[in-house]
């Protein structure tokens, strides 16, 4: 997820070095995304900030989750943002240039599909991971709701799993029209008449929000709890505009020290050791998500 400026796409980085940025989010409409985990029985909500945010809880709930207040930006004492249209031609070529530098070093790539031997042989076909060039401000009170509303809604889709028929009724008329959604289900329906039951269960969820340009209401886009990747990426995104405007942050207006750390995929990686160990199984096979 992302707000502000991103470089071309390309098939190398070569070609973005000499292509023309284009925009990507318009930078009036801030948004936010929260990667979320939770699982039963242990507690270590954290909640940072930044283009890809995260956020990671664990059931029972303790809402409130701890945040840095040099890891927020409020709206009443951050710089006003130079617009990424008035920077120096020349000075935003040579960000450009230094970001996919970074990309290629700190394994901000994806596999680039146009290439045939792209994740077939390591280090081939390799390109830059779309990013924003820059990170925008987002106001520190919508972003602590958000943070508040994390476990909440943790609680609420660990509630909703363990309501087989109200799953199948309220989703009943979206199954007539979405195969993905009907497979879902049809998996689900013979999970229930199995009585097959868990009482070890791991999320792990995003949550995308957005503000209302005219009221400023933090607004919820969706919560995913199956398009939930790229925790990976989201901390390499935090670390590259870390880096960007310890260089820049003077010419464009931030600064480096006000954009949070993302925690993301540690989060990620502890709830899943935590679910293995709870599980109990050697072989680690029977650990999965909901």
């Amino acid at each position: 997820m992302g707000v502000g400026y991103t470089c071309c796409p390309s098939s190398s980085s070569s070609a973005l070095l000499t292509s023309k940025p284009k925009q990507l989010f318009n930078l009036a409409k801030p948004t936010t995304s929260i990667s979320q985990s939770h699982f039963k029985n242990s507690t270590n909500p954290t909640n940072l900030y930044s283009i890809y945010c995260t956020s990671s809880s664990f059931l029972p709930l303790k809402c409130g989750g701890r945040i840095d207040i040099r890891e927020t930006q409020d709206e009443n004492t951050s710089n006003p943002m130079v617009g990424i249209h008035h920077i120096n031609p020349d000075l935003l070529q040579q960000m450009v240039y230094d970001a996919l530098v970074w990309c290629s070093l700190h394994g901000l790539v994806v596999g680039d599909k146009s290439v045939q031997q792209s994740g077939k042989v390591p280090g081939v076909g390799m390109i830059h991971a779309p990013f924003a060039l820059l990170p925008t401000s987002f106001p520190q009170t919508q972003w602590q709701q958000a943070c508040d509303l994390t476990c909440i809604f943790n609680e609420l889709v660990d509630r909703v799993s363990l309501d087989g028929n109200f799953l199948q009724d309220t989703l009943s008329r979206t199954k007539k029209v979405d195969a993905f959604t009907s497979r879902l289900l049809d998996i689900h329906s013979k999970m229930l008449e199995i009585n097959k039951k868990e009482d070890i269960r791991l999320g792990l969820h995003r949550s995308d929000y957005m503000l209302d340009d005219q009221t400023k209401d933090l607004l919820q886009i969706e919560l995913n709890t199956i398009s939930s990747s790229f925790p990976g990426l989201g901390c390499l995104v935090s670390e590259l505009h870390s880096n960007l405007l310890n260089h820049y942050g003077d010419h464009v207006g931030l600064q480096s020290g006000r954009v949070p750390g993302n925690t993301a995929l540690t989060g990620y990686v502890d709830a899943l050791g935590q679910a293995w160990k709870e599980y109990n199984d050697p072989s680690g096979y029977g650990c999965g998500s909901n």
